[in-house]
């Protein structure tokens, strides 16, 4: 005669045997932030892999690797390229899960750009801001003060 309830526990066992196991996949994002490539790992989407070991290879040779280092206890991980082109990124956190990732560098990629520099804001500009708004704090506390006192 079968069991029934123990099949069933059985069954419920290697679902969830099942469903973690695939929940652990190594994923790897790339984000570009000029001049730099940042990488972001994490199993399945969610939960960072911290220290994992990462190599990075330029696209004009296999070995040695341009970088080797392990990610932040964040999971992430960033590094300069010296020019364009496909770049080969392993990450492996020696427990199993490994991910290979290319990384297409376009031409011209550097802290010179544009873009780059659009983002940079200089000391001035700095300077007038602070005292921006320390005006207008300061006009914001009169404008109360004499609405209070009529």
């Amino acid at each position: 005669m079968i069991n029934t309830p123990r099949i069933l526990r059985y069954a419920l066992l290697a679902a969830l045997v099942s469903g973690a196991a695939s929940g652990h996949d190594l994923e790897a994002a790339i984000r570009f932030a000029a001049p730099a490539v940042v990488l972001e790992a994490t199993y399945a989407g969610t939960t960072p892999v911290p220290f994992a070991k990462v190599q990075v290879f330029a696209p004009t040779s296999e070995s040695p690797e341009f970088q080797t280092g392990l990610t932040d206890k964040l999971g992430r991980f960033s590094f300069v390229p010296d020019g364009p082109g496909k770049w080969r990124v392993i990450v492996d956190d020696e427990e199993g899960h490994r991910r290979e990732v290319i990384v297409e560098v376009p031409d011209p990629f550097n802290a010179t750009s544009p873009t780059a520099a659009a983002t940079q804001v200089t000391r001035w500009e700095r300077a007038l801001t602070g005292v921006a708004l320390i005006f207008g704090a300061t006009g914001i506390l009169y404008g109360l003060k004499a609405r209070r006192s009529s």
